[in-house]
Parts: structure tokens; sequence; C-alpha cells
């Protein structure tokens, strides 16, 4: 569930991608998380979304896309490095 961002879920097709796990380096000093392979090919799967999920995914979106244009340049994005 941490390793997921919005090109993982397509809201026409109702599915979710599982394709990547979320991992620390013991040696980042800066206690940094990362974004990696799954660990086995069963690990990838799509999950395919009810009506409720649907609903909440698209207000979430709404709402993040709403707080971007809010804070502008203050809105902090993670992303892969």
């Amino acid at each position: 569930m941490f390793a997921l961002t919005w090109e993982n879920i397509d809201l026409e097709k109702r599915v979710i991608r599982v394709e990547h796990d979320v991992y620390c380096k013991p040696k980042d000093e800066k206690g940094r998380w990362y974004f990696g392979t799954s660990k086995t090919i069963n690990s990838n799967r799509k999950i395919y979304v009810s009506d409720t999920l649907l609903e909440i995914l698209n207000r979430y979106k709404l709402r993040q896309e709403k707080l971007k244009k809010t804070y502008g340049k203050n809105y902090i994005y993670y992303h892969l490095e």
C-alpha cells in the first residue's frame, strides 16, 4: 500500500496494479524510504476497485489537486530517486 502512486491506479478501468515494494536502506543517514521491485513475481497483482473505494479515491484525488493549487510551490511531493 505504501508503494502505490496514482500511476498504479486506473480509475476508469477500476484497477489498482501492485508492482512495487517500499524499503529502507539501513545506511541512509536521512532515513529515507525507497521504491523497489516486488520480492516475487506473485507479488505483482491487480486489485479490482469496488464502488465505495472508487468514490473514496476520486474524492481524495480531487482534494489532492485542490491542495496542490492552494499551496503551489510549498506543496510537498514525494518522488522516486
